[in-house]
């Protein structure tokens, strides 16, 4: 699709200006659209979703085919933990998305689990099938989705009432000791739409952590917005080790994993509790 820019779009950010002309994509849609390649100005590849736009120039954007029936199966490693006819249990590797979405249509756990289990008739939509939560793209750790209506919606209910239990592994940056929660409402940024800001008209978000040793934290959601723990630790002073959003970025990803979590089954009611140990915990001395 092209498209020529015009006095009116000279100096609008070009994620901007692709959520106004492309059906069905928003503004952290189009970020991803640019990241990804998909996206030129006159010609030049090498662009950022903040690129701003001057008069005249000629946007061509290439963004994938829309999602048919249901998203597809593909071949990609995924431990998976439990799984029965009501839920599926897995841990997710650092670097794959949740579900698909633009940039990551076939790279999801959602591909990678229709893919090992053949059989599994998640429910929840197209893209995001039997989704109960989510972790970031950077995040690894413990996944549960559901299967069936009815297990569906006993899961969303307890993730809602706060009856599923999760927590958490980082390294955070810097000496930090003891242990505290932070209570610091969350925003999107009004700047950038795919990070999130501390900002006194957001949404209350409450993080508990514990050191276990020093930079080694165990952190637990009293809430669960996106970016949580990441824009805490950030605003703290003690970003997570890895974090390309709100830290240093360094090579070898984000020092963050889900490595526990509790609840009970949506049929049987039997309390169900996994443990998932990310490799790197053991570079703590």
């Amino acid at each position: 699709m092209a498209f020529e820019g015009t006095a009116d779009h000279d100096g609008q950010r070009l994620d901007v200006f692709l959520a106004a002309h492309l059906p069905g994509v928003d503004r952290v849609a189009a970020g991803a659209l640019v990241r990804a390649g998909r996206v030129t100005i006159d010609g030049k590849p090498k662009i950022k979703p903040s690129t701003w736009l001057q008069a005249g120039d000629r946007v061509l954007a290439d963004p994938p085919p829309p999602l048919t029936a249901e998203a597809r199966p593909v071949d990609l490693a995924l431990p998976i933990l439990f799984a029965d006819e009501h839920l599926v249990v897995v841990v997710k590797p650092t670097g794959m998305a949740t579900h698909p979405g633009p940039g990551w249509w076939e790279g999801s756990a959602v591909n990678a689990l229709l893919h090992h289990l053949p059989r599994w008739r998640p429910v929840g939509g197209i893209a995001t099938p039997g989704i109960v939560h989510r972790l970031d793209r950077d995040t690894s750790g413990l996944l549960v989705f559901a299967n069936g209506d009815a297990a569906h919606q006993a899961l969303l209910d307890a993730m809602r009432e706060r009856r599923i239990l999760r927590r958490y592994v980082a390294i955070a940056r810097g000496a930090l000791t003891g242990e505290g929660v932070i209570d610091q409402p969350l925003a999107r940024d009004p700047a950038n739409p795919e990070r999130v800001i501390v900002a006194p008209e957001g949404k209350q978000a409450r993080t508990h952590w514990r050191s276990i040793a020093p930079g080694l934290l165990d952190l637990k959601l009293e809430t669960g917005r996106n970016h949580q723990i990441r824009v805490h630790l950030a605003a703290m002073g003690h970003p997570v080790v890895g974090d390309p959003w709100y830290g240093d970025g360094e090579p070898g990803g984000m020092k963050l994993h889900a490595y526990q979590l509790g609840l009970a089954h949506p049929v049987t009611g039997r309390w169900l509790s996994f443990t998932s140990l990310p490799p790197w915990i053991g570079i703590i001395k």
